[in-house]
């Protein structure tokens, strides 16, 4: 491939990933979060890189975020520490984050291994990640603790408002609902 229609792909790519980022919608005012009424939440099942099978449904009731990443993606690099930050931060009031490898070409039980992160990855998620309407990484799914798919977003800024938001929203009050406009 051309030097030049790679830099098409990666621009065409930041493009996307910058308006799906936006996309992801949180009322400072009343502190909603906007139902993506795109895409159905599926149970599934993929088989972590323990050898332990994790779905989806074994979840409910808790905040999920779903990180689709590669070990070849750059962005991933950038996000993955914040969402491991991120994790540390919530995952004793009830966040779970669950690391979706897709589109891979090494070995990502190594690459967990090597950057230690704490947080479940699942291996294979290719078809998840068709599903859900994810083009790329890192791509990100934040599904309500009722098991509703809230946004899916592209975005590789670790700081990014939309990780500190969801987490807040739901885990201040463990009964708050869903606004399903």
């Amino acid at each position: 491939m051309s030097n030049s229609l790679w830099l098409s792909l990666i621009l065409t790519m930041t493009f996307i990933n910058n308006s799906i980022a936006n996309a992801v919608s949180i009322s400072k005012n009343n502190q909603n979060i906007e139902v993506s009424e795109r895409y159905e939440s599926e149970d599934w099942t993929l088989m972590s890189i323990t050898g332990k099978p994790v779905t989806l449904s074994e979840y409910q009731g808790q905040p999920v975020l779903l990180v689709f990443w590669a070990t070849w993606c750059p962005y991933c690099k950038k996000l993955l520490p914040g969402i491991a930050e991120l994790h540390e931060k919530y995952q004793s009031q009830g966040l779970k984050v669950i690391g979706v490898n897709i589109k891979e070409d090494w070995q990502p039980a190594i690459y967990w291994r090597n950057h230690g992160y704490q947080f479940d990855t699942v291996l294979d998620g290719d078809d998840i990640a068709n599903k859900y309407g994810i083009i790329g990484t890192p791509g990100l799914v934040f599904i309500s603790p009722k098991g509703k798919v809230l946004n899916v977003a592209h975005f590789s800024d670790p700081s990014h408002p939309s990780l500190e938001k969801f987490a807040q929203h739901f885990l201040s009050d463990p009964l708050k609902t869903v606004s399903e406009n």
